[in-house]
């Protein structure tokens, strides 16, 4: 293969090629887009080498948790533009609703030659991918095509601080940082029958409705997709990088590259992001930097965090000296004490917390800056510090559209002590990193955002 695929494919299981396989199967998973994606490239790839025709398959289940309104029509909308990208080139792309994933996959995956899905970061989907390889009877490929650098080639250990990690990560990027070129398929299927129950919509909001799902959460102004993605990205390089350094930590104003969801659900890919920068800006340019080290360094910090530490998710996976000082503080006396409910609904005395979850509530999507002191409040204004980091777990994936993901558990887990240092001692803290009110005040205009907020 060429240098495009280079430490990015995986077989994870020893089985060989079922050459009286029908057909090749990508089991579209995390990268929800047709283009610049190393799964479908290489599945392409293999039809070619084969003579099998290619079936991209993508199941929709109601039975994950948190499946809310708000999530699944974010990535419907990506899904199904990446369906019709797919097909225009001649595949098969077919959606299918389905209650048990492992069961359908293993099924579908009998008479194929070959099965071909996504790299998984997080603990439900690396041991999903696991159990099916391990009962499957043919080779099963994990490809790696949403970091910019492969997690374990970057580091085999979990990494405890961005400087350390930095170094590793930016050493290689030359390697990795390439282009993909599309493949053009030699067979094609997409007029073939795989025998598949397939959902006949085009439409996000009519599949939502076939779905027993929370219907409660309200759909967020923003719209799933690559050419969404796309837009974002072209107006952040055109209209927001110049002044990125300078106003990246100021929610009252736009100066975010808003790709964070679109990052999440694999709508676009974090290397084609990467190469349209450097197309129109220089690589030393402090701004791109700044952008570099949130897109390149945290994002992919963060996948390796929640890959080598299997309680990214809990208290339990913050550093041993962040445990220790808490709880020495855990009984110290809270001036506030909050119920999930009244946070929930942001009914704190706290009118910059309570906006920045309002802001939340009502579009999926919080300033990183507000995120990191949403968090710490929590700490302050619950009675234990083990409550306070669930609390926040349940926000982030109820609420973020890119909830669930490595970014927002590494976020959450670093304002309770990770890749961070021990601070001045102080009251229910104890060593951890606090943040103020009057921070906030001194640091940016404050009063603004929350007019902001008050007018989404």
């Amino acid at each position: 293969m060429e240098q495009e695929f280079t430490g990015r494919v995986k077989v994870i299981n020893r089985r060989q090629f079922n050459t009286n396989g029908k057909y090749i199967i990508y089991w579209i998973s995390h990268s929800h887009r047709a283009h610049f994606n190393h799964s479908l490239e290489f599945a392409i790839e293999l039809s070619n080498q084969s003579g099998k025709p290619l079936l991209v398959y993508f199941l929709i289940t109601d039975k994950y948790k948190y499946s809310n309104a708000r999530y699944y029509k974010f990535m419907l909308d990506g899904i199904l533009e990446a369906k019709k990208s797919v097909e225009e080139r001649g595949i098969k792309f077919a959606i299918e609703k389905v209650n048990d994933i492992r069961q359908r996959i293993i099924e579908l995956s009998e008479n194929a030659y070959a099965l071909i899905t996504d790299k998984a970061y997080l603990k439900y989907h690396r041991k999903l991918n696991k159990y099916i390889a391990d009962r499957l009877d043919v080779p099963v490929y994990e490809i790696e095509s949403d970091v910019c650098v492969p997690v374990e080639i970057a580091s085999d250990r979990q990494e405890p601080y961005a400087f350390t990690f930095r170094k590793k990560i930016y050493s290689l990027l030359d390697k990795y940082i390439v282009e993909l070129k599309p493949r053009e398929p030699k067979i094609k299927s997409v007029s073939f029958d795989f025998g598949i129950e397939e959902i006949a919509f085009n439409n996000s909001l009519e599949i939502l409705n076939i779905l027993n799902i929370d219907k409660s959460v309200s759909l967020s102004p923003f719209v799933g997709g690559y050419s969404q993605a796309r837009k974002y990205l072209e107006e952040f390089i055109e209209k927001k990088l110049h002044r990125y350094k300078e106003f990246r930590s100021h929610p009252e104003l736009d100066y975010q590259s808003n790709l964070s969801p679109y990052l999440h659900f694999g709508q676009i890919s974090p290397i084609e992001v990467v190469l349209e920068v450097l197309s129109k800006y220089g690589r030393n340019d402090e701004n791109v930097d700044s952008f570099f080290n949130e897109l390149i360094v945290w994002r992919e910090l963060a996948r390796n965090f929640c890959y080598y530490n299997p309680n990214y998710n809990q208290y339990e996976g913050i550093p041993e000296w962040a445990k220790e000082t808490l709880e020495e503080h855990k009984n110290d006396k809270r001036e506030y004490i909050y119920t999930i409910e009244e946070l929930e609904n942001a009914k704190t005395h706290d009118e910059y917390w309570n906006s920045a979850q309002l802001e939340l509530l009502k579009t999926g999507k919080m300033h990183n800056y507000m995120r990191m002191y949403w968090c710490k409040k929590l700490i302050e204004w619950t009675d234990d510090p083990k409550k306070a980091f669930d609390i926040a777990c349940y926000l982030n994936d109820k609420y973020e559209l890119d909830g669930r993901d490595p970014n927002g558990y590494a976020g959450i887990s670093w304002c309770f002590g990770t890749h961070d240092r021990p601070w001045k001692e102080r009251k229910i803290f104890g060593k951890i990193r606090y943040m103020s009110a009057s921070g906030l005040e001194a640091k940016f205009d404050i009063k603004k955002y929350v007019e902001k907020v008050k007018n989404l």
